[in-house]
Formats: structure tokens, C-alpha cells, sequence
């Protein structure tokens, strides 16, 4: 255990980005004609949700007058029922980064555990319950009943290295809940409040600009903060936060795992009271909770309305929504940020940095991307290959022109998200367009990383369209200088997939031998072709391994032998440069896994999930 990370070293890469786009203080970019969203939740006094009102059983009033409501919806996002099995064998994770625009009913959850005030419950010979249970079953319930879009990050307060960013992949959530184990138990520096505000503003941030329809948090733990127990420095910072939440439409949900706590935590009450969330305490089903919270937080109306009059002055403005029908509880924000008369300008370089610097993906223009550490690089880094497709809208009418310059931009961050590499590029695409094509461009980039856990988000902003797409990856960039054998992560590629254009197949070519493909869905015939690079240090010069293909019909084998060349400072390379056909495959899931050895030492592992449609 870890017994000297720094204080801050709780926040999450995903968190501490939003805190840099808000620190350089970055353009906002808003509609010239102020327009207010706000997200409603209605319940009965029994906190069962109310799915039958009209637009006109709401009202807003703004500065004592009631305004007109121009957009009205109600929303219900299902519980699911997945069949999650967090003890059974780990799945293989995607080894893709996407953006692709969710469904409307889908949201983005922060399960955040204060895994400090658990560790003490713990520790607590009075306290009966079972903490370590209840909260695997609390949180496997959640993974159990989230819809298969909503993107949610699980964050261990006092562990980021053990936390999971914003992703809808479960095989990495499975993870991130199978290592509460090792986040229990690390004392955190410094105040336990600073730790749990400060873990919440920046959930509060990366959540505050979502593209998203719904947000909220779980903060599960014991204690919380409470402005009316604190004086001074200390509960301004409470107060604070509340208003942060209330102010960014950021309902807080307040959980207690412990099946029979020896003492009710009124804090915990008073954070979710005053967020627009609901306390769930002293509960004997924990899991029960977990699905109140998702039914209460997927059960939502979404009402809309142009102020008036339009303020322009950059401030905060207070409004009320109600609801005429009797005996309902109404949550909601109550405040707007409005526009200001003078908007900065917007440059190529401000546009990507915001767009990178956002909690979570930005979906407008949709992007994939595959991120392969492939070899050495100097000063002891690795390069990686970045190809990226952008999904580009086709032109209405007849017109088939392309002129736009698209802004490319790369981060990696570790866990405790420092900076380890970054890079912009423009790219121009001018000419026309074929009456065939589908609006698909391909860039491929590269960059070096350290050899490290990290976070990839990669961006694309175009000139022309106004649009930005960003997406993010979890990488676990390998490091080639060891003895032991190192496989470089599998690349696929299939001529069925075809783009409108590419570039960087300079950089490319330099890498791997064909254009690499960001799709993970394909067809029974389809023709596959794997690359991937294998290093060592020893006097064996070949690799032994399988290519292996499993699936709902069984598993197959391919032998496959490497020879070795001498790389550069004594290290061995072998290429794996095969060819597979799908053949009558059924519809399904599948894996595309290869193993090998070098003589006697241990084996090396590479696999990536696919479909067939």
C-alpha cells in the first residue's frame, strides 16, 4: 500500500482535466440567443416517481415572473438486468476509444467510494456490519442495472491508480469493483474533509458540461461535510459545493453500505438534501438502494425556455421551477449562468484544448480511435500508433465540395493525471467528394509515451463544421527493454472496410504494413489480418505461439512461428503478420487472442473482442 501519495492524488486523470479546461480559463461557446435547460425530477412523498405531468403542470419564474416553457420532454431510462458475474473469469476489454452519441436515455454516473471512512468502519470493533460485502454486492447491483449506453466512472477516493475513468466497458468496470481490497485501508493526508470536498467538486466539474441528458453521483461512505458542524474556511467549502452541484445540474446521491451502521450520519443526509439528491442510510438491502437511486435518477423531465427578459451579463440568475399538481417533491437547479455581451474569439487552438479538456467525450463529431504501443522510441519511450476515423456529415444537395481544416489533438495522462505527452496538428481536407462516398476520413499519428498506465483522449476539431469530437482509453503501455518476452497489442485490419480518405500514411507505413481498422463488428467471411511485434533479451531467435479464435461455436487454433531479428541495445523482434478468414462464423461474440514463448520462459498474451453481425 501506498503510504506517501500526495494528498490530491485521489482525483481521477478524468476529473483533474476538467479542473485544468476550468483553470486556463478557456472560451465557453454558447447560442447568441440565451437559452435555459434544466433537468426535473418529481416524485410523491414517497419518493416513487411521477411519469404522467404535462407541460403544463410546470412552471418557471425567473425574477418574479413566470416564463414560457418551449421544450418539454419526459424521460424513463429503465432499469436493466444484465447478467453480471463480477467472480467470474475477466472478459477481454475493447481496445477501442469511441464517442458514437448515445441514445437519448442513457446518462453519466460517478460511483465515488470514500474508501477512507470505510476503511474505519472497518476497523470498528462496535460495528457489526459487513462492509466489504455489501459494498461488492451495492456495487455489482449498479453495474447490474445501468443501461448499456450510461458511461460511469467508479473512483476509490484515496486510490486513482485503482479507479476507473468514464467508460460503458464492462470487463473494466468488473475490475475496478474486484480491487476495493487493495483501495481499502491507505489513511489519506491532511483533513479527511478536504479530501471528500475536494472529490467532489472536481466529480461536480467533469459532470457540469456533459453532453449528456442525465448526471448524478453516488458518493457511498459514511461521512460527508456539513457547513452547519464546520466553521470558518471549512464549511465555505461545503457551501461551496453545494452550490457547485445545484448550479451544474449535479444531483449527489448519498449511500451508507453498512447493513446495520452503529450511528446515523446526518452529514451524508445533508449533502444529498442539499444537491437535488436522496440520502439512502441505515438501510438492510443496500443494493435495493442502488436501484431506488437508478429508477429515481432515469425517471426525469427535461423542460426548456428562452428568459425574459434575456439577461447578458455574465452572472448567475436564480429561477424556480413548480409543479401545480399537489402533494410532489420537485428537485431541480435553480440557477443559470447567462451570457456576456462579449464572447472571446474562437481559434483552432482554443477549440481543441476545450474540447480535450472536457470531463467527458464530446460526441458532436463522431470519432473511433485504436491506440497501439508498437515499439521502442528514444529517451526511453514507446511509440504509439493513433489511427482515428471520423465519421464526417455529407453535404446536402448536389454540392460535393471539401475544404475544412480538422485540428487533431492527443493527451496522455497517468492516474494522477500529470501530463506525460500532448500534441496538436492541423490538417487540411479540401477537393470533392465521390457521389459513393460515406463521409469517412482515417488519420493515423503517432506519439511517444512512457511505459506506464495512462489515459489516452484523443480529439478532432473542424473549422468548417464547428464541431469538436473527443473520445478516451485506458492504455497499458508496455515497456520493451525486458528480458522476459513482450507482445505488442494485436492490430487488425479487413479490406471490407473502406475509407474516403487518409492521412498519415507516412507515419503509418513506418509502423505497421496496411491500414489498421477501428471497427469491431463484422461479418461471417470477412478476411482479417493481425499484426504485432514481439521483444526480448536472450539468445533464442524464434517464437512459438497460437492465434487462436473463440467464439459460441468453440475455439480454434493456428500454430505460428516468429523468426527473430536483432533490434537495436541487444533486444530480439519477431513480426506476426498473419491472415485469418471468418468463414460461416454464427452471430456473436468472439475473441481473437495470441500466446507465445521464447524457449522456456513464461508466455505472453494479447486478445481483442469483436462481433460477428
Amino acid at each position: 500500500m501506498q503510504s506517501n501519495r500526495p494528498a490530491q492524488a485521489w482525483t481521477a486523470a478524468v476529473f483533474v482535466i476538467a479542473t485544468l479546461s476550468l483553470a486556463a480559463q478557456q472560451p465557453v461557446f454558447r447560442s447568441a440567443i440565451q437559452f435555459v435547460n434544466v433537468d426535473v425530477v418529481v416524485t410523491t412523498r414517497d419518493d416513487k416517481p411521477v411519469t404522467d405531468l404535462t407541460k403544463d403542470d410546470f412552471e418557471i419564474v425567473e425574477s418574479g415572473k413566470s416564463q414560457k416553457i418551449s421544450e418539454f420532454s419526459y424521460v424513463s431510462i429503465p432499469l436493466a438486468s444484465r447478467a453480471v458475474d463480477v467472480d467470474a473469469p475477466a472478459a477481454p476489454y475493447s481496445d477501442i476509444a469511441s464517442n458514437v452519441e448515445s441514445a437519448r436515455s442513457s446518462r453519466a454516473l460517478v460511483i465515488l467510494v470514500d474508501d477512507s471512512s470505510l476503511s474505519a468502519a472497518l476497523q470498528d470493533p462496535n460495528d457489526p456490519s459487513e462492509v466489504m460485502t455489501t459494498l461488492k454486492k451495492t456495487l455489482t447491483t449498479f453495474l447490474q442495472s445501468l443501461a448499456s449506453d450510461d458511461q460511469v466512472a467508479i473512483i476509490w477516493q484515496s486510490r486513482s491508480d485503482l479507479s476507473q475513468d468514464f467508460t460503458n466497458d464492462i470487463p473494466r468496470l468488473i475490475k475496478t469493483v474486484n480491487s476495493r481490497k487493495a483501495a481499502m485501508g491507505l489513511t489519506p493526508i491532511g483533513p479527511a474533509w478536504r479530501a471528500r470536498v475536494d472529490s467532489l467538486r472536481f466529480a461536480v466539474a467533469a459532470l457540469a458540461g456533459s453532453h449528456y441528458a442525465r448526471r448524478a453521483i453516488v458518493f457511498v461512505g459514511i461521512t460527508a461535510c456539513n457547513p452547519s458542524e464546520m466553521l470558518g474556511f471549512e464549511g465555505n467549502e461545503c457551501r461551496d459545493l453545494y452550490a457547485k452541484a445545484r448550479q451544474g445540474n449535479v444531483p449527489i446521491y448519498a449511500l451508507d453500505p453498512r447493513v446495520s451502521p452503529m450511528g446515523r450520519s446526518e452529514t451524508m443526509a445533508e449533502l444529498a438534501v442539499n444537491t437535488g439528491g436522496r440520502a439512502f442510510l441505515q438501510q438492510s438491502n443496500p443494493s435495493w438502494a442502488a436501484n431506488q437511486i437508478l429508477t429515481e435518477n432515469g425517471s426525469f423531465y427535461t423542460l426548456g425556455y428562452y428568459p425574459e427578459p434575456s439577461p447578458s451579463d455574465g452572472k448567475y440568475h436564480e429561477f424556480k421551477v413548480s409543479v401545480k399538481r399537489p402533494g410532489v417533491i420537485v428537485r431541480s437547479r435553480d440557477r443559470y449562468l447567462a451570457d456576456t455581451a462579449n464572447k472571446p474569439a474562437s481559434t483552432p487552438t482554443h477549440d481543441m484544448t476545450k474540447t480535450l479538456g472536457a470531463g467527458l467525450d464530446d460526441p458532436s463529431l463522431p470519432v473511433r480511435a485504436i491506440i497501439t504501443p508498437l515499439e521502442p522510441a528514444p529517451r526511453g519511450l514507446v511509440r504509439a500508433l493513433v489511427t482515428l476515423e471520423v465519421a464526417y456529415p455529407m453535404p446536402d444537395g448536389d454540392s460535393l465540395t471539401l475544404d475544412d481544416e480538422l485540428r487533431v489533438g492527443i493527451l496522455a495522462l497517468t492516474p494522477d493525471a500529470k501530463i506525460k505527452s500532448s500534441f496538436q496538428r492541423p490538417i487540411t481536407f479540401t477537393g470533392k467528394w465521390k457521389r459513393t462516398a460515406r463521409g469517412t476520413f482515417v488519420i493515423n499519428e503517432s506519439i511517444d509515451v512512457p511505459s506506464e498506465l495512462l489515459t489516452m483522449r484523443v480529439g478532432v476539431t473542424s473549422k468548417a463544421l464547428g464541431k469538436s469530437g473527443t473520445a478516451h482509453l485506458t492504455v497499458d503501455v508496455p515497456s520493451y527493454t525486458r528480458t522476459d518476452l513482450e507482445l505488442s497489442p494485436l492490430v487488425i485490419g479487413t479490406s471490407a472496410d473502406t475509407v474516403d480518405a487518409a492521412s498519415g500514411l507516412n507515419i503509418l507505413r513506418a509502423l505497421v504494413p496496411f491500414q489498421p481498422t477501428t471497427q469491431r463488428a463484422f461479418h461471417a467471411g470477412d478476411r482479417l489480418r493481425i499484426y504485432a511485434r514481439a521483444y526480448w533479451r536472450s539468445s533464442d531467435v524464434t517464437v512459438s505461439g497460437d492465434l487462436r479464435l473463440s467464439g459460441p461455436q468453440g475455439a480454434t487454433a493456428k500454430p505460428v512461428t516468429l523468426q527473430a531479428t536483432v533490434a537495436e541495445q541487444g533486444r530480439r523482434r519477431a513480426v506476426l503478420d498473419e491472415s485469418i478468414t471468418l468463414g460461416s462464423l454464427a452471430p456473436g461474440a468472439y475473441v481473437l487472442s495470441f500466446e507465445a514463448h521464447v524457449g522456456k520462459g513464461k508466455p505472453a498474451h494479447r486478445e481483442v473482442p469483436f462481433t460477428i453481425k
